[in-house]
């Protein structure tokens, strides 16, 4: 399996109109973050997860593979905000493709983008259970059900990898499907208590917990410095950045 990180960055992406690179070295690339989305590849699938804003330039630079899956976390504009674009991309190649999310936010997306999800017939719209394994070629996703803020998000271990993003806390289930991984894709906001995202010393904390050969933290905001990161983390918790390729060997 083969990862690549499309975008690591929070909800404005960084730099941010407003506040620049906040205390993240300008001159750092590894500090340009899109918003946060991922493609997952198996043997001979490739599955999206989550459409950020972004997704059109993301997919561009990997030189816009075919998509036969698109699995969303939520549906908080970051996460899902570039889906026409995506659309626009399947529409031009004939192709219908497969989504899979919660049942919620099912209704929510086609509420929301009604134009791209009810119009063209392009996409198939699954609901999947919490903690019931699905599978997608050879990948096998097992939903995991995560408090995020006021709502909840989805996590997913797919094999022996874990990507949770825009997570506060998770259950005993959650805590069940997560034993054993052996790489961990974890959202990251901040070095601070926040009340939607996990900060640093609690990831410090989750990771001793699970104990995974590699944690690589993503959705990182303005105070989270690529070069600082590397000097303070143990080796084994890896800063994102956007176009990392991470390698899932088994």
């Amino acid at each position: 399996m083969k990862i690549t990180i499309l975008g690591c960055g929070p909800s404005y992406g960084i730099p941010s109109l407003t506040r620049g690179f906040g205390t993240c070295d300008a001159k750092n690339p590894k500090n340009v973050r899109t918003r946060t989305s991922a493609l997952i590849q198996g043997a001979g699938v490739n599955v999206l997860i989550d459409t950020s804003p972004d997704v059109k330039e993301q997919l561009l630079k990997q030189k816009s593979p075919k998509i036969n899956a698109l699995v969303y976390t939520h549906v908080h504009y970051d996460h899902c905000g570039g889906a026409e674009d995506l659309k626009k991309m399947i529409q031009d190649r004939h192709e219908v493709i497969d989504v899979y999310a919660h049942k919620k936010d099912i209704v929510l997306l086609m509420d929301k983008f009604d134009y791209v999800f009810k119009k063209g017939n392009c996409f198939k719209m699954h609901a999947v259970p919490m903690y019931r394994p699905f599978q997608i070629g050879d990948l096998t996703f097992t939903p995991i059900l995560q408090k995020h803020g006021e709502i909840h998000s989805v996590g997913h271990r797919i094999n022996d990898v874990a990507y949770t993003t825009d997570v506060k806390s998770f259950s005993p289930k959650g805590w069940k499907v997560l034993s054993g991984i052996k790489t961990w894709i974890l959202a990251c906001a901040t070095t601070k208590e926040n009340n939607k995202h996990v900060h640093l010393a609690e990831v410090l904390k989750w990771v001793d917990k699970i104990n995974p050969k590699k944690c690589y933290l993503t959705h990182m905001g303005l105070h989270m410095d690529y070069d600082e990161l590397v000097r303070s983390l143990p080796k084994k918790i890896i800063p994102c950045y956007d176009n990392m390729k991470i390698i899932d060997k088994k």
